[in-house]
């Protein structure tokens, strides 16, 4: 039975440290928003709306006013930092995914639990989409304002990561997958002076004492290389798992052991795990949005339950004891923490539900 407190956990935490941010007059969209979003799985946007909220109407025209608040998005960015508190040593995990069309740029903070926990989002249009003449009218539509915005993946990324930096106020240290390792973005970083982890491909040529050399050539697991003009190290790791290839982690980290970096990128793992979550758990992967801002309304919510369900469970559990629910005997399956605090939380809303089919009257 989940503890009562985590509900009560969850409102406290909206009460203290998301309405605060957000003027007087936007309360009762925020609180619309996370009724609707937040922890509830989504079916349509406009489903969502009618069960928090009495009226067809009503519930429609709220969901369409939230989803176009471009003023939100920085509030909800101050939010996600104020629940999640992030200093120049936390190591947070940075990836696309891509929602029907439309691209979303994610900074998530690793916990160590399998799971990382989303505290930065932006959206854009995705470039990969069909240029047939026969595609579907919502992939000319996305096509064709993707062309008229004129800026690639790489530039919103760096525009991203700079947006956020300046709203920090400092550099965490930031773990990337491949596809990261353009030249436009590790000259930013390492000219903003980050720390940064990004994977690259074996094939990737590095300067090393004056030698052109691929990555797969180094004479070992741990060298100083040159690489865009700026010296910056590789940390090979051995095969892991499944995993045709070692990695090759580029870094501008010259002090940690190359164990410990090799354990910073393993818990990059945990953003994918969360996307999944978002998508399969959460319903996401169904949307058909038009319009970059929705989407990153939409995941700026979704986000912030993550955090309060994270928050509340430690608060109701301990971090130890809610390890061990992950893995309760006789199991033979792992659960997230993600996935076992949803399941309780939904089970506890529903349990009015249980008791009226079973007869009993509390």
């Amino acid at each position: 039975m989940l503890p009562a407190s985590i509900l009560s956990s969850c409102s406290k935490l909206v009460q203290t440290h998301c309405l605060p941010l957000v003027r007087a007059k936007w309360h009762p969209q925020v609180r619309f928003a996370i009724a609707a979003l937040a922890l509830r799985p989504l079916v349509s946007l406009g489903a969502n709306a009618r069960v928090t909220t009495p009226g067809r109407q009503t519930a429609e025209s709220k969901m369409t006013r939230l989803l176009g608040n471009q003023r939100l998005c920085s509030l909800l960015c101050q939010m996600a930092s104020g629940l999640t508190p992030i200093s120049a040593r936390s190591f947070v995990n940075i990836d696309h995914s891509d929602f029907s069309g439309l691209v979303a740029l994610v900074c998530a903070v690793q916990t160590r639990m399998g799971r990382a926990l989303p505290v930065f989002v932006t959206t854009t249009y995705s470039g990969k989409l069909s240029a047939r003449s026969d595609a579907p009218k919502r992939t000319k539509f996305l096509r064709a304002a993707y062309k008229a915005l004129h800026q690639c993946l790489t530039d919103h990324t760096v525009a991203s990561l700079k947006a956020w930096h300046d709203q920090l106020g400092f550099w965490p240290k930031l773990v990337f997958d491949r596809g990261f390792g353009s030249e436009t973005i590790v000259k930013y970083l390492a000219g903003e002076g980050a720390t940064f982890y990004i994977r690259m491909k074996a094939g990737r040529f590095v300067e090393l004492s004056g030698n052109r050399v691929t990555l797969e050539n180094l004479p070992t697991r741990d060298e100083l290389i040159t690489l865009y003009g700026i010296r910056l190290r590789v940390v090979v790791s051995h095969k892991v798992g499944r995993h045709k290839e070692p990695w090759y982690i580029l870094t501008s980290d010259l002090g940690s052991s190359a164990q410990r970096i090799i354990k910073i990128y393993y818990h990059r793992f945990e953003i994918e795990e969360t996307f999944r979550d978002i998508k399969s758990l959460l319903g996401m992967r169904r949307t058909k949005l038009l319009k970059p801002l929705s989407l990153e309304l939409l995941l700026w919510f979704v986000s912030l339950g993550i955090l309060l369900l994270y928050l509340a469970g430690l608060k109701s559990f301990g971090k130890r004891k809610l390890g061990a629910l992950l893995m309760a005997p006789p199991a033979k399956k792992r659960l997230s923490w993600y996935r076992t605090l949803f399941e309780l939380l939904q089970r506890e809303l529903y349990r009015p539900l249980d008791l009226a089919v079973n007869g009993v009257v509390e």
